[in-house]
């Protein structure tokens, strides 16, 4: 059955009703009352066939499916593996963050690798130090000079050979006269006339003895002059091994030896005196102190004159012991 519209009261209504349109069949049956309600009526039965024909906005989103996530099926003989994790950045420690400024500055570099070179120095030097210096110091045998001075001469004589010099108080003795020629040689005089000689420096020799000459040839030299014996000795300081070698706190400090030869008449009167000590190779450095290094670990040391003194024998003296002649 097919529902045909009013044209005049714009109502539906089945076209195989006999009446045909209830309001016009109303009009014409004169009743006009219940028209207006058959009207609504009508319109309130178009209403519902329209909703009931077209789902409301709700319902269609309600009878949506919703969709689900499908969670892929894994092949049985799948390897799983971990993700790599993404690479994580080192925190830049102060050395490489100046090495990296360095780079980019060349006032920086240039100031990075000096500090390298202080580092290394310091390094190198944090231990013991040696540093050659030989003592007493060798002389080459073309620049000695002999001293042609000798005991019980007039003092003149000395003057003539070295120059005058104004007379000094010896230490030793208030009777003497010290004439200084630099801190190493020395002349004493008692009444005009030469007392003792004393010699420290290594390029003046007295009848072939000079400071710096070894042992051996030291002792030949005295016995041309007479008998070669030993007057006395000195241990000294205890050595210490520092840096590899045997060393002393000072130079005084070393053991020291002394030979003598006597002279008399008609040769002279008078007493030839050395004085032996291990040669000084060098000085080594430690922690703020210096030693003085006279041979290495196991080694032995060279034995040298560190000074001669040729006193007279016929005058009385603190050098002599008394007069012999």
């Amino acid at each position: 059955m097919a529902l045909v519209r009013c044209p005049t009261h714009k109502i539906p209504y089945n076209e195989e009703n006999p009446r045909g349109c209830p309001a016009c069949a109303r009009e014409k049956e004169g009743d006009k009352k219940p028209l207006m309600q058959e009207l609504a009526k009508a319109q309130q039965e178009s209403q519902s066939s329209t909703t009931a024909k077209q789902p409301s906005a709700q319902s269609r989103t309600s009878r949506q499916p919703t969709p689900t996530a499908r969670t892929p099926k894994q092949h049985p003989f799948a390897v799983t593996t971990t993700p790599p994790r993404p690479p994580t950045t080192p925190e830049e420690r102060p050395l490489g963050k100046l090495w990296r400024q360095a780079r980019r500055s060349p006032f920086i570099a240039r100031a990075a690798v000096l500090i390298v070179i202080l580092l290394a120095v310091l390094l190198l030097t944090s231990g013991p130090q040696f540093t050659a210096a030989t003592d007493p110091t060798p002389v080459a045998e073309a620049a000695v000079r002999p001293l042609p001075i000798y005991p019980n001469q007039p003092i003149n004589i000395a003057f003539s050979t070295l120059g005058t010099r104004a007379p000094r108080a010896n230490p030793d003795d208030a009777g003497l006269f010290r004439y200084t020629y630099g801190s190493d040689l020395t002349i004493d005089a008692q009444n005009a006339n030469t007392y003792a000689i004393t010699i420290r420096i290594p390029n003046r020799s007295w009848h072939g003895l000079r400071v710096g000459l070894d042992e051996r040839r030291a002792l030949g030299e005295l016995a041309l002059l007479g008998t070669p014996e030993e007057s006395g000795a000195s241990a000294g300081a205890p050595p210490n091994t520092v840096g590899g070698y045997i060393t002393y706190p000072s130079l005084e400090s070393r053991p020291r030896r002394t030979m003598i030869a006597q002279v008399r008449p008609p040769n002279g009167c008078y007493d030839v005196i050395v004085d032996l000590q291990p040669q000084a190779i060098g000085t080594v450095d430690d922690g703020g102190e210096r030693f003085f290094a006279v041979a290495q670990e196991g080694g032995s040391p060279n034995w040298v004159i560190t000074q001669i003194r040729i006193v007279s024998r016929s005058m009385r003296g603190p050098y002599g012991g008394g007069t012999a002649c």
